[in-house]
C-alpha cells in the first residue's frame, strides 16, 4: 500500500512529524497485508483508511496556518504604521527593533496597534540598549515601562466572578 503523496509533502514541509510519517508507514503495512488478504476491496479500502488520516491533518493545520499568515500581516502593518509616523527609529527589517515591537505586541496588543503609543514606546525602548555605548546592542524594556504596560493591557473579566455575580442576581430575582 502507497502512502499519498501529499503526506510525503507534509512531511518534507515540516508539517507532519518523524514519529508520525514512521506510524504511517506501519500503518499502509497492515493496509498492504490487508489488502493481500482480501483482494481489490481490502486494498481500496485501505487506501481511504490511508488517506483519511493525512487528509485530517492537513485540514487541521489549514486554520493553524491562516491565523499565522494573519499574525504576521498584523504584526508588518503595524510596525510599519509605527514607522510612518517615527520614521528615526530606522528600517522593519532592524532584527532589535522587530523583537521590541514582538514585545510590545505580546505584552499589550492595543498599544501595538497605535502607530502613536507603538512608535512612542519603541523609541524610548531602542534608546534604552543593553550596552548604552553600543548602538547595535539589543533593546532593552524597562521592567517599570513593561509592567505598566502589562497593566494597561485589556484583560477579560474573571469567569468566576461574572459567575458569581449572575447567581447573585438570579437569586434575588
Amino acid at each position: 500500500m502507497e502512502i499519498p503523496a501529499e503526506a510525503y509533502e507534509l512531511y518534507a514541509r515540516g508539517e507532519i512529524t518523524d514519529r508520525e510519517m514512521h506510524e504511517l508507514e506501519k500503518f499502509a503495512e497492515a493496509l498492504e497485508k490487508t489488502a493481500f488478504d482480501y483482494g481489490k476491496a481490502g486494498l481500496m479500502m485501505g487506501g481511504m483508511a490511508l488517506a483519511a488520516p493525512a487528509l485530517a491533518y492537513a485540514a487541521n493545520q489549514v486554520p493553524k496556518t491562516l491565523q499565522g499568515m494573519a499574525n504576521s500581516m498584523r504584526f508588518e502593518s503595524g510596525l510599519n504604521k509605527a514607522l510612518e509616523i517615527n520614521p528615526q527609529l530606522g528600517s522593519a527589517k532592524d532584527p532589535n527593533l522587530r523583537m521590541a515591537y514582538k514585545t510590545l505586541q505580546t505584552t499589550n496588543p492595543d498599544y501595538a496597534k497605535d502607530p502613536l503609543i507603538a512608535g512612542t514606546i519603541l523609541d524610548m525602548v531602542m534608546s534604552n540598549r543593553m550596552d548604552p555605548d553600543d548602538p547595535g546592542s539589543a533593546p532593552r524594556f524597562d521592567p517599570t515601562l513593561l509592567n505598566e504596560i502589562q497593566k494597561s493591557a485589556p484583560r477579560s473579566p474573571d469567569m468566576t466572578q461574572t459567575m458569581g455575580s449572575a447567581a447573585m442576581t438570579a437569586a434575588k430575582g
